[in-house]
């Protein structure tokens, strides 16, 4: 898969990326290049984070770091599996 297709795989959807224990839920991302080092750029959704406290943040996540991802078409579905699963 060349980088055009990954921009638009990840288009308008919420992933959730996997570093070591932890999961990161990002909304749109895309990649950027930050000093020499690859990283997946996008904003914190409404309801990934406990209060909301994190709601409209920029976040980022070192690529390199990344284990593995999972996309989900909208926050909401995103929030449906989460529901499902306790």
């Amino acid at each position: 898969m060349n980088e055009c297709d990954i921009k638009q795989y990840f288009l308008n959807k919420l992933v959730t990326f996997s570093i070591g224990k932890d999961i990161c839920e990002v909304f749109n991302p895309k990649f950027e290049l930050q000093n020499n080092k690859l990283f997946v750029v996008g904003v914190v959704p409404k309801g990934v984070t406990n209060n909301n406290w994190a709601e409209g943040t920029i976040c980022a996540v070192s690529w390199e770091d990344v284990t593995d991802y999972m996309i989900f078409h909208s926050v909401e579905d995103y929030i449906k599996c989460i529901e499902k699963s306790t």
